[in-house]
């Protein structure tokens, strides 16, 4: 008699190596909305992602159905950069090398802010990689 169930392995996400993470292309989301402030940042309006139960409360003390809500994120001159940059056509590796022409950082230093750059974009579904 079994006391306890045994439990299936959960799968493990897929890793990508270096190079083949160097190799992947970014794409702005169609979701996303920008605009080029006056002093030369890029405004991003996308989107917020609520449960619909947490919207379904609000629905419900408020009477009424609740509009689109949005966040915004205002990205400085060197992430203004990088936005810029991205067209769907460039790859992360190309990215970085014209990034670090532009700014006259080094290429590990490029290449560190580039990528962590990348990873809060796609955490926030603003860029997806193909």
């Amino acid at each position: 008699m079994k006391l306890f169930k045994t439990r299936k392995p959960t799968p493990q996400p897929q890793v990508l190596t270096r190079t083949e993470s160097l190799a992947c292309i970014p794409q702005k989301s169609p979701a996303v909305r920008w605009e080029v402030l006056e002093n030369g940042d890029i405004l991003l309006e996308y989107p917020l992602n609520i449960r619909p139960f947490f919207l379904q409360l609000v629905e419900r003390f408020q009477k009424k159905p609740q509009p689109n809500l949005t966040k915004k994120l205002q990205l400085d001159k060197m992430g203004s950069v990088v936005w810029e940059i991205i067209d769907g056509e460039h790859n992360v590796k190309s990215i970085i090398q014209r990034f670090a022409a532009d700014t006259g950082i080094s290429l590990q230093e490029s290449e560190l802010s580039v990528t962590a750059f990348f990873r809060e974009l796609g955490r926030r579904g603003l860029v997806q990689m193909r």
